[in-house]
C-alpha cells in the first residue's frame, strides 16, 4: 500500500471527517487493500488539519488509530504514513499562530520518539526522511521554549541520519537544524557547515534551509555591530529567494530576521539613514508575510527606530513609529510586544522631557506607568519614570520649558527675556560652558535606571524567534556610543533644562552631530 505522499490535502475539515467516518462500521480486518489505503490517508490529512488548528487533542486520536492500524496490518506500509502524520505533527513554523504565546517543546519531542521508534524497526530512507524532519522541528520548538540546552544531543542525531541516508531530504532537514541551531546558539561552525551541506546538495528545499542560517547568523552580526556583513546575508538571502521561485515564499519568511537585526546594528552605528532603510524593509517583509514570528520581528525594528527618532529629537517621527509598535502590541497576544512597546514609551517620556514637552511628559508617564502594572519591564519602568521625576521637578510638576531643538547646532533660542525659570530663578539663555564632567557625572543616577530598563531580565517565558525577537535573549542593547564630538549647542539645552541630566546621557551616548555622520 505504498502511495505517494502529498504536502497537503485539499479536502475540507468536514471533508475528510465524512471520509474517515465512512469506515467507521467497517471492521479494520474486513477492509481491502485500497480502502485501508483511503482511510490512512484520510487520517493522515485529517489528523493534520486538526494540528494546523491546534486541536491537539483530536489530532492525537487520529495518530492513535493510523497506530492501531499499522499494529493490525505490520506489513502494509503503513508505517511510512504513521511516520509521515508524525513529523506533521512536530511543526513548529507551519503553525505559527498556535505557538506565538507558547509551545510544549516535549509534546513535539514525543512525537519524534514515535518516529524512532518506526526507525528502530525499519531503517530505510521512507522512515528516515520524516525522522530528520521531526528531529530539526524539535530543536525549533526547544529553542521556542529557550531549553537550549537540548539542541546540541538532537543536532548530533540529525547528523547522524545523514551520514547513513545522504538524500537530499534529509539534507534538507540537517539545514533547518542548522538554521535553528544558529539562531538560538549562535555558532558560527553552522553556517560553515551549512554552506557544505549545499554545495553537496544545491536544491531548493536545502536553500530554504540555508537562508535560515544566513539569517540566524545575523544575530552575532548585529551584537558585533557588523551592519555591512548583514547586508551581505541579506542580499544573499534575496539571490537564493530569486533562483528558487517556487519557494521564494519559504525563503523570504527569514528575512525580517536579519533586516531587524540591520535596524539594530545600524542603530548601534548611529546611522541614521541605514536605521530608517532597515525600519522600513522589515515593515515591508512583514506585511509581506503577516505572520506573527514576522510581526516580532517587525516590532524589533520599529523600537529601534523610534529610539533613533527620539535620539535625534525628530519627536513626530518617533511618536509615529509608537503608533506602529501600538498597533502590533494590539493585534498580537504575545508578551514580547508589550516588552517592546514598554520599552519605547520610555523612550518617549524621556525625549519629551528632554526637549521640554512637560506636557506630552505628564500624559505619557502617567499612561505609561498605568501601562507597566503587570508588565514584565514593570519594575525597570517605575524605576526609570521615578529618576525621570527626581531628575526634573520641573518637567513634572510644573509648566515645562520649551525648547527649539531645530537652531543650527542643537541650541536653545537665545533672547534674554528676563523671566523667572519654573523655579522661580532666573535663567540665562545665553552661550555657556557648563562643567561637562559635573554634568556627565550627574547623570549616573538616571544612566543605571535606563540601563535597568535595557537590560532588565525577561525570563518570563518563550516567545519568538533567537536574539532580539525573543523575550529571553535581549543582551544589552543600549545606547550606541558616539564618536568625540559633542555638540556644544546641546550642553546648552543642558544648561535651561539642569535637571533633565538625561541630556547628558544622551551626549555621551548618541549626540545629534554624531547622529548625522
Amino acid at each position: 500500500m505504498e502511495r505517494p505522499m502529498f504536502d497537503s490535502d485539499t479536502r475540507t475539515v468536514g471533508e475528510l471527517e465524512a471520509a474517515v467516518g465512512s469506515f467507521e462500521e467497517t471492521p479494520a480486518e474486513a477492509l481491502d487493500e485500497d480502502e485501508r489505503g483511503r482511510l490512512v490517508d484520510a487520517l493522515v490529512a485529517l489528523a493534520d488539519a486538526y494540528g494546523s488548528r491546534g486541536e491537539l487533542d483530536e489530532e492525537t486520536e487520529m495518530l492513535e488509530r493510523l497506530e492501531r492500524l499499522h499494529e493490525e496490518h505490520p506489513n502494509a506500509n503503513i508505517d511510512i504514513h504513521l511516520a509521515a502524520a508524525r513529523a506533521n505533527a512536530t511543526a513548529v513554523d507551519a503553525r505559527d499562530d498556535i505557538y506565538e504565546t507558547g509551545i510544549d517543546p516535549e509534546r513535539i519531542e514525543s512525537h519524534r520518539e514515535a518516529i524512532e521508534e518506526l526507525y528502530a524497526a525499519r531503517s530505510e530512507p521512507t522512515i528516515a526522511g520524516p525522522l530528520a524532519q521531526a528531529t530539526a522541528e524539535t530543536i525549533h520548538a526547544y529553542g521556542k521554549a529557550e531549553e537550549s540546552g537540548r539542541i546540541g544531543p538532537l543536532l548530533d542525531r540529525l547528523e547522524a541520519i545523514y551520514d547513513r541516508h545522504e538524500v537530499t531530504e534529509v539534507a534538507a532537514a540537517v539545514m533547518h537544524g542548522y538554521a535553528h541551531a544558529e539562531r538560538y546558539l549562535g555558532d558560527a561552525e553552522y553556517l560553515s557547515r551549512a554552506e557544505n551541506l549545499y554545495s553537496a546538495h544545491p536544491d531548493r528545499d536545502v536553500a530554504v534551509g540555508l537562508a535560515g542560517v544566513l539569517a540566524g547568523h545575523t544575530n552575532v552580526d548585529a551584537a558585533s555591530e557588523d551592519v555591512e556583513a548583514i547586508e551581505r546575508r541579506i542580499a544573499r538571502i534575496e539571490a537564493l529567494a530569486e533562483q528558487y521561485p517556487a519557494v521564494e515564499a519559504e525563503i523570504a519568511r527569514w528575512l525580517p530576521i536579519a533586516a531587524a537585526n540591520a535596524t539594530r546594528a545600524s542603530f548601534e552605528q548611529a546611522d541614521y539613514s541605514r536605521i530608517e532603510h532597515w525600519g522600513r524593509k522589515t515593515l515591508e517583509y512583514h506585511d509581506r508575510l503577516n505572520t506573527p514570528t514576522s510581526a516580532t520581528w517587525a516590532a524589533v525594528a520599529t523600537f529601534y527606530s523610534a529610539r533613533a527618532s527620539f535620539f535625534d529629537a525628530d519627536i513626530e517621527a518617533g511618536e509615529d513609529k509608537l503608533d506602529r509598535l501600538r498597533a502590533l502590541e494590539s493585534a498580537h497576544n504575545n508578551p514580547i510586544f508589550e516588552h517592546w512597546l514598554g520599552r519605547g514609551m520610555f523612550d518617549a517620556v524621556r525625549a519629551y522631557v528632554e526637549t521640554g514637552r512637560a506636557e506630552r511628559a505628564q500624559e505619557l508617564a502617567d499612561e505609561l506607568a498605568e501601562y507597566a502594572e503587570g508588565h514584565q519591564d514593570q519594575t525597570q519602568i517605575e524605576s526609570g519614570l521615578e529618576s525621570l521625576r527626581e531628575q526634573a521637578p520641573e518637567i513634572f510638576e510644573g509648566d515645562g520649558v520649551a525648547i527649539d531643538i531645530d537652531e543650527p547646532g542643537g541650541g536653545a533660542a537665545e533672547p534674554d527675556t528676563g523671566e523667572p525659570a519654573t523655579n522661580g530663578a532666573a535663567v540665562d539663555l545665553s552661550p555657556s560652558q557648563p562643567d561637562e564632567q559635573a554634568t556627565l557625572e550627574g547623570s549616573q543616577e538616571l544612566s543605571e535606571a535606563i540601563d535597568l530598563l535595557d537590560d532588565g531580565d525577561h525570563s518570563h517565558g518563550s516567545c519568538e524567534s533567537g536574539g532580539c525577537g525573543d523575550c529571553n535573549s535581549d543582551p544589552d542593547y543600549g545606547e550606541p556610543a558616539s564618536g568625540p564630538v559633542i555638540a556644544a549647542g546641546l550642553l546648552v539645552l543642558v544648561a535651561v533644562l539642569a535637571s533633565v541630566v538625561y541630556a547628558g546621557y544622551r551626549l555621551v551616548k548618541l549626540g545629534a552631530s554624531g547622529f548625522r555622520n
